[in-house]
């Protein structure tokens, strides 16, 4: 590892949603690691979009994001001790660092290691989408476990205040409908149990969202009426095993995520942060800005996918699952 140079998150360029910002900071870890430079973590300062309920009640919590560096805590791989020079970027790219690098070998720096203090990973990092494989490794939650429980398909529908801002963003429900019918054709073929989560937002009632609202930071023109029909989650009573996962916690949604034997992604880096964190489960990606690791599965936009792969996939973590209750069985109670 060079440690001339090192990489860490500037938290204070970007403060958006909660998604986002980790988004960030895991693709900064990851691209340390695939550059061979260490890594500097610096947590969220501050969360501006706290999901659709704060919207709704036009109000945010100053302490947010305290419950998520509690969780989301990578290593540093020194403590800071000295001088450095600091160079702030919004993004990098591979030409950008082997250049930078070169500085730092001629000693433009004076001898003082250099920290870069980055926006974004993604000129690198979307790239080679594979570096965030690293990402399992330090994952806060465990793999899934099932002690003769049903198999759990998370299914995350990005709404929330998309819906007045960029609904072209916004995958439709028939999308996601397509996609769990497909995976539940697979898991009955297998024989096995599972229950469909619906992990999403729904407004109480009819709300009027205004420009200055908390999170939305002018992104709309003037105000915009967000009400309950907009969100059509009777779409989604078709599907078997449904279970609603509504307006709950951002931190206990994404643990869900990230520990779900399946998991559904939207065009989300809340989805983008739960795939890279689950350590074991197979993640269905639909294509957007981010690219997909290459052990994802790709759908298409009618809800298709490689079906052989999914049967693999489970069918390998039911052999896993089978060997270690053999190696380690239960004492019956």
């Amino acid at each position: 590892m060079d440690p001339t140079l090192a990489l860490t998150y500037d938290s204070t360029a970007m403060t958006d949603g909660v998604g986002a910002q980790l988004q960030r900071i895991y693709g900064i870890y990851a691209i340390s690691r695939h550059l061979g430079v260490a890594y500097l973590h610096t947590p969220i300062s501050r969360v501006d979009y706290q999901g659709l309920t704060a919207l709704e009640g036009n109000s945010g919590d100053p302490e947010f994001h305290r419950e998520f560096n509690d969780v989301f805590r990578i290593a540093s791989d020194f403590v800071p001790a000295g001088r450095f020079h600091t160079l702030d970027l919004p993004n990098i790219s591979l030409e950008e660092f082997h250049g930078l690098r070169a500085l730092v070998e001629r000693g433009a720096t004076g001898g003082i290691p250099c920290l870069v203090r980055l926006v974004m990973p993604y000129g690198i990092a979307d790239g080679v989408p594979d570096c965030y494989e690293v990402c399992r490794g330090v994952s806060p939650f465990a793999s899934a476990a099932h002690g003769g429980e049903p198999l759990r398909v998370a299914v995350h529908v990005r709404r929330g205040e998309q819906v007045v801002i960029d609904s072209k963003r916004l995958l439709p429900n028939a999308y996601y409908v397509s996609v769990a019918r497909n995976v539940a054709r697979v898991l009955d073929a297998l024989g096995l149990e599972y229950q469909i989560e619906l992990w999403t937002e729904v407004p109480s009632g009819d709300f009027l969202v205004q420009p200055d609202h908390p999170g939305i930071a002018g992104r709309i023109s003037g105000p915009k009426v967000i009400s309950p029909e907009m969100f059509a989650l009777d779409e989604f009573e078709v599907l078997p095993n449904l279970v609603h996962c509504l307006n709950g916690r951002a931190i206990d949604c994404l643990r869900k995520l990230a520990t779900a034997d399946i998991l559904v992604m939207s065009r989300s880096s809340f989805s983008y942060v739960g795939g890279i964190l689950n350590r074991n489960g197979t993640v269905l990606y639909h294509p957007f800005w981010h690219s997909a690791l290459s052990s994802w599965i790709t759908v298409g936009p009618d809800g298709q996918f490689d079906d052989r792969q999914l049967r693999n996939n489970i069918e390998g973590a039911q052999s896993q699952l089978s060997r270690l209750h053999s190696a380690y069985p239960v004492d019956p109670v």
